[in-house]
Order: structure tokens, then C-alpha cells, then sequence
């Protein structure tokens, strides 16, 4: 769960981080991040050692050679962390990762739910860059390495139908989903045709919330609602004509909750390639949220998720809270 993983970045003592820029994307306030913790950093490239935030100890290495080397190296060590294990299990008790159940419009966590339980974790998945990207990141199991395939940091829309054709063709036999949302799709929709001409089974999923989902979010928290540029209804894309037109044996909608899970079914077990649009609420939005220019401690956590404002046990964020 996203927000567990936060707060024990705020609570921990010792922050081992390997292959990790620091960027804003991941550290917010860099001032503050980690800040009570003893921080070590192994990085292949000797440039990005100090260059974002102090570190105590570092080791420029390969990964792959550096970490079993320490391993050797500290073989000896023993500790008990007991204390700390139960205190993220405690972190991910209280504050998983929740939305609206109640809801009668489809919410896309619940369709990424759904498709997980059918997946069960043995899937690849690409995405494109949007609130669906962060959802699919979320509510997704991944079992093995490189499965699952997204454009984070400077993401780019348009990534995940492309992605999932060369994952597709490099693992044939494999069952390939595409996680997109209808204004991603648009950045490379001709692409669908390309499934078709070539017959190559890759599934996409739309999750269709008539807009650019994540800019709309933004501009619901930080703007006062002034929208501009972000309601994609007003062009009255039909997705599933688009896919017929392109040869899609398989193309379907889903617009009530009670198809969602029956034809998302249907969906991974068809035989070539796939296209299923599911109409999801147009207000939704993605929590834990770092908003622009914050830190880990104004983290937005919406209406379902419960903030840590109220725990009684919670670390000080910045104060080492002594489990190691």
C-alpha cells in the first residue's frame, strides 16, 4: 500500500536507498525527507551520490554485484526487528489503501480489483500516464520481474499500447494487458490496427472517465475547479466503433457494475486481441496524493483513506523512533 510505505519513510531510522535519484517525484521537500534517519545509497553512477540529498554512506556499484556483496560482507549481523515489523503492519492496518464502495458509478479501483483477482498476479502490464497508471500500480499484483511496463517520472501519454505490442511479440503465450485511459489512447490509437493486421493478442482495457483525469484532479484541488483543456466528452469518441472499425474480434463496453467482472472474464480469455471499455466515475481521484511543492507530511488522502493526523502511536516524521 502506497501511504504505509510514506509513513514509515518519515518513521524509519535507517533509509537504505539503491538505484534512487531523490527526485521531487519521490522525495517532495527534500529537506525533509527522511529526515531523522541515517540514510545509505548505492548507485552505479558516482554523480548522483550527494547530488540531491546528503547521504551518511554510499558505495558506487552495480546493483546486481554491490548488494551481494554487502550481504557478504554483513553476514554476521544479527538484530531483532520485530518492533519495526509490527509497526508497519500496524501502518498498513490503519491506513490501506480505500475508496468509494458506495458509489453507483464504477470506480476504477474496483475494476483494477477485479481484473486482479482473475490475473493473479501473472500478467504483464503497460500503461499509459494518468490517474489509470497510478490505479493499475496500486491495486495490481505483480509476481515476476519486468511485468509490469509504465512511463513514471516525465511520464509519457500515448506509452501503453505500444509497450504492450513489444511485450506482447517478445513473450508470445503470455497474457498482455494495456491499462489506458481514453486520453492516452488518443496519443497512439492507431496502434490498435497494428494488433489487428499482425493478429497479436495484447488486451486493452480503457478506463474511460470522459476527461484528462489526472489534470482534472489538479485542477479540482489546486485550481478551484477552473477547468481547461481536460473534458474529452465534448469530442464523442465512440472507442468500441474505433475498435470494430480496426478489426477487433472481441470489443465491448461495460457501463454498469454488474457487467464489470463477467465481461473482464470474457476478456482475458479471448483468443486474440481485445478491447473493453469500461465507463468509470468522472470524479474520481488517485490518493495518497504529494501535492506540488509539499512534503510527506501534507500528504492528501481524500475522503476514504484515514490520515495519520489522529494516530496515537504515530512517529514524528522526522524524530527517530527507535526500532532499529
Amino acid at each position: 500500500d502506497a501511504l504505509p510505505i510514506y509513513y514509515a519513510v518519515e518513521d524509519c531510522d535507517f533509509l537504505f536507498a539503491v538505484a534512487a535519484r531523490f527526485d521531487d517525484r519521490v522525495a517532495g521537500k527534500v529537506q525533509e525527507f527522511a529526515a531523522g534517519a541515517t540514510i545509505a545509497h548505492l548507485d552505479i553512477d558516482a554523480s548522483e551520490i550527494e547530488k540531491v540529498k546528503h547521504v551518511d554512506w554510499a558505495h558506487v556499484a552495480d546493483a546486481k554485484r554491490g548488494l551481494p556483496q554487502l550481504q557478504k560482507a554483513g553476514a554476521g549481523f544479527k538484530k531483532d526487528f520485530r518492533r519495526w515489523r509490527e509497526h508497519v503492519a500496524k501502518l498498513k492496518g490503519q491506513h490501506g489503501l480505500a475508496y468509494d464502495t458506495e458509489s453507483s458509478a464504477i470506480q476504477a479501483e474496483y475494476v483494477l480489483q477485479q481484473l486482479n483477482e482473475i490475473t493473479k498476479g501473472e500478467a504483464i502490464v503497460t500503461t499509459g500516464v494518468g490517474q489509470h497508471q497510478m490505479w493499475a500500480a496500486q491495486y495490481i499484483d505483480f509476481k515476476h520481474p519486468r511485468t509490469f511496463l509504465t512511463s513514471g517520472s516525465m511520464g509519457t501519454m500515448g506509452f501503453g499500447l505500444p509497450a504492450a505490442i513489444g511485450a506482447q511479440l517478445a513473450n508470445p503465450g503470455k497474457l498482455v494487458i494495456d491499462v489506458d485511459g481514453d486520453g492516452s489512447i488518443r496519443m497512439n490509437l492507431g496502434d490498435l490496427e497494428t494488433l489487428t493486421t499482425y493478429d497479436i493478442p495484447v488486451k486493452v482495457l480503457l478506463l474511460n472517465n470522459l476527461g484528462d483525469g489526472m489534470v482534472r484532479q489538479w485542477q479540482d484541488l489546486f485550481y478551484t475547479g477552473r477547468y481547461a483543456g481536460t473534458d474529452k466528452s465534448l469530442h464523442k469518441k465512440d472507442f468500441i466503433k474505433a475498435a470494430e472499425a480496426d478489426g477487433f474480434p472481441f470489443a465491448k463496453r461495460a457501463s454498469e457494475m454488474k457487467d464489470v467482472r463477467p465481461l473482464l472474464e470474457e476478456f482475458c480469455r479471448a483468443s486474440g486481441p481485445a478491447f473493453l471499455e469500461v465507463m468509470t466515475d468522472t470524479h474520481g481521484h488517485v490518493y495518497p496524493m504529494v501535492g506540488p511543492g509539499m512534503g510527506y507530511k501534507e500528504m492528501i488522502t481524500g475522503k476514504w483513506i484515514p490520515s495519520r493526523k489522529n494516530d496515537d502511536d504515530k512517529g514524528s516524521g522526522g524524530t527517530p523512533t527507535g526500532y532499529f
